[in-house]
């Protein structure tokens, strides 16, 4: 009851800002009622929160596109549309005399910002934490209308919610840094007193939640700066962490009925026992307890409801901000946005079908088969589907419980040393290795020191020429080798611009003395890395997608390493274990194995070419004969650098006509709003100040347009 009559007051207060602010806005109560003006304000206050609860979200709903495209000023566009709105529904004894269409949109902004303000200040949009985890019905129904690769319904409602929650939580943040914190804390006690609104958790914890509510999405967002412990402080690392372990599960009977539909029959007839509290939760996902009938103790993986569907519309929400961005932005394209959010879309979407996951175990079970202390879960494919896996269940504890290690006996060098060696397998000689080893994904087995690896969602897969340049690098790495690291790094990398090649090797140069030759300690992989691929994003290079992943596997598995022995130099380790695996293979017996497959193969390759070998042998000598010959020479890079050239003489083309257009409606929007509209018997029906409000609209996106153009002149120069 308190939070109703705070939110309607400051509606109220709102709704008078923008009466009292805005010229020829009014209110004139009706002579039959006698309304004194509080009540009146007070009425108008309840339309406005109506408006909010039930017009708001319809308009978001279809107009997504426009917000993004818009960079979110459409949202000033929203508010006057529900200021409209509010005078068509004031009633008889409510009027607002003299509306226009500019102020309109005036008014609804000064509502908007005053709205804001007030909540801010008494807590009205305090983040609760919601204890019902069931699933929205309406993302099934939503999900049923999709066609093609888009469903804009979805997109766009999700983009709704992700705005909602992200302005409710970072007004939240600011407001605890302000003086105003101590109103907004007494104030949120009084209107939550059953519900658990956020009043004193810490910054990095209300990040951590807001993530949470984001959804499956932003909690791998978290989860990857969690594992990037260079650049955030200790208490935020510790927080994000938390997205590793820490989520809340769904209702069994949500789980039984994803079983059933998969599996054909409910858990209860499948297994001969299921837990049905969860044994642990993810983002994605949550994990029960169960027994096979034959007795085999196993983890059943449930995927949660109807992820798919809201995860494909952030990742599409995600892409149209991102190519907003890179329209209007150089340094958006230069960081090469769309392809991080292809990467990351792609790793999401393979994680989601179970069916990868199993794959991914059974071949990294046997790559790791040489290694006796490597532990890969067994898949049960009869019990597993897209959305349900059914795996061996194994004990062990994360690699970062030192205490629990030493507690166990186990020598934490010596389990460094051996984790280094899988990784370096994984990595450099197999080329097939876990993507995301970070804690929760690394288990220690207290019983016999073994490692196990767990959630094969995300894999990274790299040829054998991507193997030894990655090699390459990490021994350029150990021998302060600055011009080589440079060279690799280029002939890795796409190019969006011209490269200075000197200027990028002195730049190279100075991080490796600094964070490698002169490092204070054993020198880091990830500061080296880290840095090096931001310099690349200034000189405009993108790596190759298949080499990030490994070298971010790299930092997570060195940050493990690093935890277990301190004192362990993963650069050197990692060079020092690769060579001795090469060494192991480098006998007579194994040499000679590999020449004679390598011949095989070569001879298998030209029986198979000959043929057409020997019809260009013939065409060639019958030209020579004829006295022609044809030289087909390669003018790919030239037709790109054509296709760039016509890219831009027809963007210089569209910029032309856009700015004529403008003129041309400037001019006569001018023109038409000083000529008395009685005099234009095609415009004698519409108001005048439409005409002065589209004036002021194009005289403003020409003013934008001629900036923007100065703008990117400068900046090319």
């Amino acid at each position: 009851m308190v939070y109703f009559l705070v939110r309607l007051v400051v509606n109220a207060v709102a709704v008078a800002v923008a009466i009292l602010l805005i010229p020829g806005i009014d209110i004139e109560p009706n002579a039959e009622y006698n309304l004194s003006l509080p009540v009146i304000l007070l009425i108008l206050g309840v339309l406005f929160g109506l408006i909010n609860s039930f017009v708001r979200p319809f308009v978001l709903l279809v107009t997504g596109r426009l917000v993004i495209w818009t960079m979110g000023l459409f949202i000033f566009i929203i508010n006057g549309l529900l200021f409209w709105v509010l005078s068509y529904l004031a009633p008889n004894t409510l009027i607002i005399k003299n509306p226009s269409f500019l102020w309109m949109i005036v008014a609804g902004a000064i509502m908007g910002v005053t709205v804001t303000l007030l909540e801010a200040v008494f807590g009205l949009d305090s983040p609760v934490i919601d204890d019902d985890r069931k699933s929205r019905f309406y993302w099934r129904w939503l999900g049923l209308l999709s066609t093609g690769r888009r469903n804009r319904l979805v997109e766009n409602l999700r983009l709704a919610q992700v705005y909602a929650t992200i302005r409710r939580y970072g007004i939240d943040l600011l407001v605890d840094v302000s003086p105003l914190a101590g109103i907004r804390r007494y104030m949120q006690r009084i209107l939550y007193p059953r519900k658990h609104a956020l009043i004193e958790e810490s910054a990095p914890e209300t990040v951590r939640l807001m993530l949470q509510e984001l959804g499956p999405m932003y909690v791998k967002l978290g989860q990857m700066l969690a594992s990037r412990s260079e650049i955030l402080p200790e208490d935020w690392q510790a927080e994000l962490s938390k997205l590793q372990s820490e989520a809340k599960p769904f209702p069994y009977q949500e789980a039984r009925k994803i079983i059933t539909a998969e599996l054909g029959s409910p858990p209860e007839e499948l297994y001969r026992t299921f837990e049905q509290v969860p044994f642990a939760a993810a983002s994605t996902a949550q994990i029960h307890r169960a027994t096979l009938r034959d007795g085999e103790d196993v983890v059943v993986k449930v995927q949660r409801p109807d992820i798919d569907v809201t995860v494909k519309g952030d990742l599409n929400v995600m892409q149209d901000v991102i190519n907003t961005l890179e329209r209007r932005a150089r340094w958006a394209r230069d960081l090469g946005l769309s392809g991080m959010l292809c990467e990351f879309a792609d790793n999401v979407i393979e994680e989601l079908d179970y069916r990868n996951e199993a794959y991914n175990a059974r071949r990294l079970k046997h790559s790791m088969g040489e290694f006796d202390f490597v532990h890969v879960p067994e898949i049960y494919g009869e019990y597993s589907t897209s959305k349900v896996l059914t795996m061996e269940y194994v004990q062990g504890v994360k690699m970062t419980e030192i205490e629990t290690i030493d507690g166990a006996g186990i020598d934490r060098e010596e389990l460094a040393h051996k984790f280094v060696r899988v990784m370096n397998k994984q990595v450099l000689l197999d080329g097939f290795f876990h993507g995301d080893p970070h804690p929760g994904n690394v288990l220690v087995n207290l019983d016999n020191g073994g490692i196990i690896f767990l959630d094969l969602g995300l894999m990274g897969r790299m040829t054998d020429e991507q193997r030894l340049a990655l090699f390459d690098i990490i021994w350029s790495l150990k021998n302060g080798d600055s011009r080589n690291l440079t060279r690799l790094l280029l002939q890795l990398s796409t190019q969006s611009r011209e490269v200075d090649e000197e200027r990028l090797t002195q730049d190279i140069d100075r991080l490796v003395q600094r964070y490698v030759v002169y490092a204070e300690g054993n020198p880091k992989l990830s500061d080296i890395v880290q840095k090096a691929l931001d310099l690349l994003i200034r000189y405009g290079l993108i790596l190759e997608r298949s080499l990030t992943i490994a070298l971010k596997g790299l930092m997570q598995a060195e940050e493990l390493v690093r935890t277990l022995a301190p004192g362990l130099s993963f650069i050197h380790t990692a060079v020092d274990e690769v060579q001795a695996v090469l060494l192991d293979q480098a006998d007579g017996e194994v040499i000679y194995e590999k020449l004679k497959d390598g011949i095989i193969r070569t001879a298998k390759d030209v029986v198979v070419r000959w043929p057409v070998w020997k019809h260009s042998a013939g065409r060639w000598l019958a030209q020579l004969e004829e006295g022609r010959f044809t030289l087909h020479i390669d003018s790919s890079d030239f037709n790109r650098k054509i296709d760039d050239v016509d890219r831009r003489l027809g963007s210089s083309v569209q910029q032309l006509v856009l700015g004529l257009l403008l003129v041309g409606m400037l001019l006569g929007s001018a023109i038409i709003s000083t000529v008395p509209l009685e005099d234009l018997a095609l415009f004698e029906f519409l108001p005048q100040e439409l005409f002065i409000g589209i004036f002021i609209i194009v005289a403003a996106l020409s003013l934008i347009y001629v900036l923007r153009i100065i703008w990117n002149s400068w900046r090319n120069r």
